[in-house]
């Protein structure tokens, strides 16, 4: 183990679906405790007056998905976490983008539910546009053939 880093265990009962829906609660909630206030201002938020506290609130959001130092064992998951990462971030730079550009446009984010309905519309185009690569499908197959070993053996057992 690397000094400074700790080292976890992946849970290879993770629940795809359950953890999507975390995240998507965590962005929904950490959204409207940390960008509530620009909403309530009464006017419309301009994204590029706030970026200090946007990009606060991002990194805490993008810190979700840095992965661990994984073990032996677990090498194989630990391109995918990194692509995985990759696209949250892509998706989270894509919203900011979109949202001052909407805001050029007249077509302003007027709340939080605005605003978390844009990022959906971002992971869906990156992780669309990023699930049908050739890195990521190999990095998947790689991981989902890892899990598969597992089960095995601990079936075997």
């Amino acid at each position: 183990m690397n000094k400074g880093k700790k080292e976890t265990k992946f849970n290879f009962d993770t629940n795809w679906y359950d953890l999507w829906m975390k995240q998507s609660k965590d962005f929904f909630d950490s959204a409207d405790k940390n960008l509530r206030g620009m909403f309530e201002q009464g006017s419309r938020p301009n994204p590029e007056d706030h970026m200090q506290q946007i990009n606060q609130w991002l990194e805490a959001l993008k810190s979700q998905w840095q992965y661990a130092n994984l073990n032996e064992q677990q090498k194989a998951y630990e391109n995918y976490w990194k692509m995985m990462s990759k696209m949250c971030s892509d998706a989270s730079d894509m919203m900011v983008q979109q949202w001052i550009q909407r805001n050029k446009q007249d077509n302003p984010v007027n709340s939080v539910r605005d605003l978390y309905e844009l990022w959906l519309n971002c992971c869906n185009e990156v992780y669309n546009k990023g699930m049908h690569s050739k890195s990521f499908q190999d990095a998947y197959g790689d991981m989902m053939n890892a899990t598969i070993h597992f089960w095995k053996s601990v079936l075997q057992k």
